[in-house]
């Protein structure tokens, strides 16, 4: 059994205020990560730092980018633990959104359908929740996702059934290279954690 690690950010950027604003949810970004040391991250996000509207699929660094200029930024990681043969297929979905990076672009139009819970499916252009809940549908049944991967929003995953929260706090403490034991310790002090006590509460 490997693991898995679902990575929810709160970034000071202008967009992701503004996003955190317009829902009342504490968080803007989604990433998915298939190591302890969050080196394995992807999401979908801005290609160039400055520039909010042109976006793509692309590796992901803490020490790099808007990251790397975010490290007081909230942070929750939740986790899960999955066969070899969920990995193969989220790193073939991984592959897929990689050899075709050129023609996925970032769903600015999708971003907006999110907030209001529309499905407004785009072949080629995603939003980093949208990414993330595709992988997740498509290689890990058993993580039950509370909508469709269409309209998930970060905040979302705070709802998700069969993934752990294992880190909840700023960017630069986001512990690396964890022991399963560690992982489980962190679980077990985070288990009585109301997702409903911040953000937005989901409508039933």
């Amino acid at each position: 059994m490997k693991r898995i690690f679902i990575v929810l950010s709160s970034t000071n950027t202008t967009l992701a205020k503004s996003i955190r604003k317009c829902t009342g949810t504490e968080f803007s970004h989604t990433s998915l990560a298939l190591d302890n040391n969050f080196e394995e991250m992807y999401s979908f996000s801005r290609r160039k730092t400055n520039n909010p509207f042109v976006g793509r699929f692309k590796r992901e660094s803490f020490d790099t980018g808007i990251f790397a200029k975010s490290k007081d930024c909230l942070c929750q990681i939740y986790t899960a633990q999955v066969s070899d043969e969920q990995i193969d297929k989220i790193k073939e979905k991984l592959e897929y959104f990689s050899n075709s990076k050129k023609t996925f672009k970032f769903n600015n139009l999708g971003l907006f359908a999110c907030w209001f819970k529309i499905k407004f499916p785009r072949k080629y252009k995603r939003v980093c929740s949208q990414f993330v809940s595709e992988c997740l549908d498509y290689a890990c049944p058993e993580i039950i996702l509370p909508k469709h991967y269409w309209i998930m929003q970060p905040e979302d995953f705070k709802f998700a059934k069969n993934i752990d929260l294992m880190y909840r706090g700023n960017m630069r403490d986001i512990p690396v290279g964890l022991s399963e034991e560690e992982i489980l310790t962190r679980i077990e002090q985070l288990k009585d954690y109301d997702p409903y006590k911040f953000g937005k509460k989901r409508k039933k």
